[in-house]
């Protein structure tokens, strides 16, 4: 476990290492919405664990390990990663959005940080294990299928919401290099 806390230190030293020019999120005068049911999924998972995290356990130990590596992860994925899935209706209707160029900053960002988003996957991963694990020792049916709906909502991101993001990046380079 010593591991991994120390992995989430590293990456939170190395992002703070970067100039604030490479970190910044573009501003917008409408910034893309992250799509709402994502934001449900995001604030149930942190919702259902937050009061796990009182515990004076095992379990409660590690859920305060998690609910940490996951809120910052999810404001890591609602500030640049999943905005621009939000413009996603716009261009099935052929327009293109006023400030594509920013939106293009977004998904170039989380293409130089993509490793590290999997990466904080994998961190929530071995602790959704660890909690999972103790949960089952200490009797605490309250977290029943937490895991396999956390672990189907990070499948979701990494198969179909990650890509489609990159997509969406490559596809409005290629439309500003046609005006």
């Amino acid at each position: 476990m010593k591991s991994y806390l120390y992995i989430i230190l590293s990456l939170l030293f190395l992002s703070s290492c970067r100039n604030e020019e490479e970190t910044a999120i573009p501003r917008f005068s409408v910034k893309p919405e992250v799509p709402a049911q994502i934001l449900k999924d995001h604030n149930y998972f942190l919702d259902r664990l937050k009061p796990i995290t009182s515990y004076e356990d095992s379990t409660g130990i590690v859920a305060k390990e998690l609910y940490e590596v996951m809120e910052f992860h999810f404001k890591e994925e609602e500030d640049y990663v999943l905005p621009p899935l939000g413009i996603l209706p716009l261009l099935a209707k052929g327009e293109l959005p006023e400030e594509s160029a920013k939106i293009i900053q977004l998904t170039e960002k989380f293409r130089e940080n993509r490793d590290a988003m999997l990466a904080e996957h994998q961190m929530i991963g071995h602790f959704l294990s660890e909690i999972m694990d103790a949960a089952r020792r200490e009797n605490h049916p309250e977290l029943s299928g937490y895991d396999k709906a956390l672990e189907k909502h990070a499948e979701l991101e990494e198969e179909i919401l990650f890509p489609a993001v990159l997509l969406i990046g490559d596809y409005l380079k290629i439309k500003e290099e046609d005006l």
